[in-house]
């Protein structure tokens, strides 16, 4: 027992810095009517606060494997912490949306920094088979905090105010650095490959310039003609970006690594579902408080019903990869999040009978969408390949959520009108919701349809299959990997062995 705590704290040291940032994400949707009412904003403003998060985080992610190359992932990890801290204290001071905004924006740069780099540490030090129980271990914790979070953010918001709900980061951080100093292992500076400064211009520029563009439409924080111009520049930067790294052989987003079907469906496919994820962040809340009329309390417990569905499914979702495979999970996990979502769709009322369901059932299915996308990016990957490949994924998580906020919003203002320009203090038609509910739904069967292009076989080494051991022919008898041989060659970035006995 004590040497599987041994083995499982670098992961979960990892996971305490991923709680502290999901709680401080989903603390702020639930407290928007409340934080809009405060600052005397549109509602659907705030959104840009939600998202310029992820877009800072996106912009900078790209370089995040880099700079753990070349400084020390440890000593990168902890100044990302840092840096997230002390922007959890500016974003408790403002006075002004416009304050808020750039706060949180200096809280994606931590974040760049914390997630991928963190996640590139259990990599590090995980072999391919204890791959998919690694990122249990380390989303695990991390999907507590919006089981708890919105419940916990709106009693703090009641009774202490919003501003409270970022200074609840704080002792949160200061346990992870010091879990970090005590419990991870100090990795010096690597052999980092040359830095593309075109590269990374080209890449930040272009996710930032068309994330916010697109986060901008439909509200008034920027004339619609600067936030269009935003958005068609932007992809026009990223299109450039794709012809410079395809002329490189060390890109920081190498697109090279799509060549690997199971990073191509991981991050595509992914991207394609989590559109729905960020949709929901947003509709969620404001259909509860201001098309249900709940109260901020009811909201934030309501809203969490759907992370304890993921939480309740996460320790399941391993097993049935393992018995079922990648493919068909994937597909069928992805159709019932859908499903789920169209469903929120015929809800009127906060007794209706379907509502506890839905959510539970939703939260189950995206959690084992998640497990899944989590490993398989990384199933057909070699060692030198891992820091690009965990830089695109992250990198690809934040866009896509942010692009399912910034729909959900420009949708939600077109069919709520007068209402959505309040500052939080009218109602809105339950019927508003309708459309933004179906077009977040449809990305389940979408991504599904990309979920088909896996084959029989893909990412099969990710799995703990069970098969005859010589000399006993019983299908029982779990079947054990051959041991890695005493001596191997290490590169940077090469995943180094774990202890099996210690995880099993």
């Amino acid at each position: 027992m004590l040497n599987r705590i041994r083995e499982n704290i670098l992961p979960l040291t990892v996971a305490l810095a991923f709680l502290m940032e999901l709680i401080d994400a989903t603390v702020l949707a639930t407290a928007i009517p409340v934080v809009a009412r405060d600052l005397g904003v549109p509602v659907l403003s705030l959104k840009m606060a939600m998202a310029t998060y992820l877009i800072s985080l996106a912009a900078l992610v790209p370089i995040s494997g880099w700079i753990a190359d070349r400084f020390g992932a440890r000593r990168i990890f902890v100044l990302a912490m840092a840096i997230f801290l002390v922007a959890s204290l500016l974003c408790a001071v403002q006075t002004t949306l416009t304050g808020l905004v750039l706060a949180r924006a200096l809280q994606g740069v931590g974040a760049a920094m914390m997630s991928p780099v963190g996640r590139l540490i259990v990599l590090r030090n995980t072999e391919k088979s204890e791959m998919t129980r690694a990122m249990v271990y380390v989303i695990m914790p991390a999907l507590i905090g919006p089981a708890i979070g919105p419940f916990v953010g709106a009693t703090v918001t009641t009774f202490f105010g919003w501003r409270a709900i970022f200074l609840m980061n704080l002792p949160f951080g200061a346990l992870a650095i010091w879990l970090t100093f005590r419990n991870m292992p100090k990795e010096g500076p690597t052999e980092a490959k040359p830095f593309d400064l075109p590269g990374f211009l080209l890449s930040a520029l272009g996710l930032a310039a068309a994330m916010t563009g697109f986060s901008a439409l439909g509200e008034h924080i920027l004339p619609w003609q600067l936030a269009a111009a935003l958005s068609l520049g932007g992809l026009g930067l990223l299109a450039a970006y794709w012809v410079h790294a395809g002329k490189r052989r060390d890109p920081l987003l190498d697109p090279r690594l799509f060549r690997h079907r199971t990073f191509d469906v991981s991050v595509t496919g992914g991207l394609i579902f989590r559109l729905s994820n960020g949709a929901i962040s947003l509709l969620l809340p404001l259909f509860f408080q201001l098309g249900l009329g709940a109260t901020v309390m009811l909201s934030g417990a309501l809203t969490g019903l759907n992370a304890v569905g993921a939480v309740a499914m996460r320790g399941l979702a391993p097993r049935m990869l393992d018995r079922f495979g990648f493919k068909w999970v994937m597909v069928s996990a992805a159709l019932l999040r859908g499903i789920t979502i169209f469903g929120f769709a015929t809800v009127t009322s906060l007794t209706d009978w379907q509502l506890v369901p839905l959510l539970l059932i939703g939260g189950a299915a995206q959690s084992v969408v998640f497990t899944a996308v989590n490993s398989i990016a990384f199933a057909d990957l070699e060692g030198h390949e891992m820091s690009a490949g965990t830089a695109f994924t992250a990198m690809s998580r934040q866009v896509s959520l942010a692009l399912g906020i910034a729909l959900a919003g420009v949708v939600l203002e077109l069919t709520a009108g007068a209402a959505a320009t309040t500052a939080g203090t009218e109602m809105m038609p339950v019927g508003a919701f309708l459309a933004s509910f179906l077009i977040a739904g449809l990305t389940g069967p979408l991504s599904a349809l990309y979920f088909l292009r896996l084959r029989p076989g893909d990412a099969d080494a990710l799995r703990r299959k069970r098969r005859p051991v010589e000399g006993i022919g019983s299908s029982r008898e779990p079947y054990r990997p051959p041991q890695p041989a005493p001596s191997q060659p290490t590169c940077p970035g090469a995943i180094r062995p774990a202890r099996r006995d210690a995880a099993e």
